[in-house]
C-alpha cells in the first residue's frame, strides 16, 4: 500500500476528529433524553400518589378503610435481598477480526557526517617466527694447535662374575651337518657336558668328515660353541 502523504495524513486527522465530535453529540443527546425521561416519570408519580391520596380522603368520609393506607402513607421499604449468582452462560462465539491496520510510512534516513580519525593502536608484540637465514660466513683456517698432554691411566676394573654353561646350541660341520647339543643326564655346570645328535644329512658333493662323537668332552665342544654359536 502506497504510504500517506502529510497532506493525506492531515485530512485523515480531521476526519478523525470529526468523527469523534459527532459521537460525542450523540452521547450527549442521549444523555438529555434519559434525564428528560426520568424528570417526566418522576412528575407522573407524584401525580399518582395526589390522586391516591385524594381517594383514600374520600373513602374515610365515608367511614371505610382505605385499602392502600391512609392518605400520605407510602409503605415501608422492603428488605433487599441478593439472589445467589446463576451459573455462567456459554461462552461466545469470536467476534469478527478488525481491518487490518495502515502500513507504517517508509522513512529512509540520510548518512551522518563522517567521524573523525580514531587515534593510532599500540604496536603489537615480538615475532615469535624465526627471520631468514643470513648469508654463509667465510672459512677461516687457524694455525694447527699443539698436542695435548696424554690422560692418566684409569683404575683397574673389577673381575667379572663366573657365567654358566649354555642350556643347548646347535653347529654345522664342514660337511654341512647341523648337530643339536643338549647336556647329559646328571648334568654339572663345573664341568659341563653334552650330547650332540645330528639334525641333517650332508649333501651329496659334501667332503668326508668323521662325525662328532656323541660323549664330545666339554673341552671341544666348547671350542666348537666359540665358533659356531647361533
Amino acid at each position: 500500500m502506497k504510504p500517506l502523504t502529510r497532506v493525506e495524513a492531515r485530512k485523515e486527522r480531521k476526519r478523525g476528529n470529526a468523527l469523534a465530535a459527532v459521537a460525542a453529540l450523540f452521547a450527549a443527546v442521549v444523555l438529555g433524553v434519559v434525564v428528560t425521561a426520568f424528570v417526566v416519570l418522576n412528575n407522573d408519580l407524584d401525580e399518582a400518589n395526589k390522586a391516591r391520596d385524594a381517594l383514600a380522603r374520600q373513602v374515610q368520609s365515608l367511614g371505610e378503610k382505605p385499602v392502600a393506607g391512609p392518605p400520605g402513607s407510602r409503605g415501608e421499604a422492603g428488605e433487599t435481598v441478593i439472589g445467589q449468582s446463576g451459573p455462567p452462560g456459554p461462552t461466545g462465539s469470536p467476534g469478527p477480526t478488525g481491518p487490518s491496520g495502515k502500513p507504517a510510512p517508509t522513512i529512509t534516513p540520510s548518512p551522518g557526517p563522517t567521524g573523525a580519525t580514531g587515534p593510532s593502536g599500540r604496536p603489537g608484540a615480538d615475532s615469535t617466527a624465526p627471520g631468514p637465514s643470513g648469508s654463509p660466513g667465510q672459512d677461516a683456517t687457524g694455525a694447527p694447535g699443539t698436542n695435548g698432554q696424554n690422560g692418566a691411566d684409569g683404575q683397574d676394573g673389577t673381575d667379572g662374575q663366573d657365567g654358566s654353561p649354555p642350556a643347548a646350541w646347535t653347529y654345522t660341520d664342514p660337511a654341512g651337518v647341523t648337530y643339536q647339543c643338549t647336556p647329559v643326564e646328571d648334568f654339572d655346570p663345573a664341568n659341563p657336558r653334552y650330547r650332540c645328535t645330528p639334525t641333517s644329512t650332508p649333501p651329496p658333493d659334501a667332503p668326508t668328515t668323521p662325525d662328532p662323537s656323541p660323549n664330545t668332552s666339554s673341552a671341544g665342544l666348547l671350542g666348537l660353541l666359540d665358533r659356531r654359536r647361533d
